[in-house]
């Protein structure tokens, strides 16, 4: 695999961070359902589902300042599920092998597989995201991933019953095979990765940005 070239342009907010003008506060609610409840919004929107959770609503326009700290949770959903650079918006697929190329903690290990918050990264955009995060200079490592699948989220965890309606625990890292996600509010989705792999260059030497 080649390493593409990123060109010189002017800095670029990515595309999966939040703005402060994005944030909304909808009251939330019990809704009946068989065996119990789930949590729901007092006025429900199409979109405030993803893989069967409740998720943080959030407006996309873009308003307001970037806040680097948090992510634009329908933003970052839809990178996850359609494999699409989190910079760019941009397949982050590989056109010849079918590989899915992901910039991630060096800590993270490669050859094998695991779980991530991070979407995708595009190797156009890769050089680019390192250069502008000083954690990313400091740990970064480039793998390219076999397959993905929805693992998880990171969300709030809603007592039911119980009022007020406040969670009793934040950004939680829950799985789907464990745990009652009719009872939180998700922030995040997380993707198990499969086949990770240590990207290359054309000289079959290590990715370096």
């Amino acid at each position: 695999m080649s390493r593409a070239k990123v060109s010189e342009t002017a800095f670029r907010y990515p595309y999966v961070i939040g703005w402060t003008g994005e944030t909304q506060n909808p009251p939330l609610k019990w809704v009946p359902r068989r065996g119990g409840l789930r949590l729901g919004y007092v006025v429900p929107h199409r979109d405030d589902f993803g893989n069967g959770v409740l998720r943080l609503r959030q407006s996309q326009n873009r308003a307001g300042r970037p806040d680097f700290k948090t992510v634009n949770t329908l933003r970052q959903w839809r990178c996850m599920e359609k494999r699409l650079c989190q910079v760019c918006a941009r397949s982050a697929v590989d056109r010849a092998t079918g590989r899915i190329w992901w910039l991630l903690s060096s800590g993270y290990g490669g050859d094998g597989d695991g779980y991530t918050n991070a979407p995708p990264t595009c190797p156009t955009c890769i050089p680019e995201a390192i250069s502008q995060c000083s954690h990313l200079r400091r740990n970064a490592a480039v793998f390219t991933v076999g397959g993905c699948s929805p693992y998880g989220v990171r969300a709030d965890v809603f007592v039911p019953y119980l009022p007020p309606l406040v969670p009793f625990e934040r950004n939680a890292i829950l799985r789907f095979d464990d745990y009652d996600m009719h009872h939180v509010l998700a922030r995040e989705l997380l993707m198990r990765l499969q086949d990770v792999q240590p990207a290359v260059t054309e000289g079959d030497a290590p990715w370096t940005a």
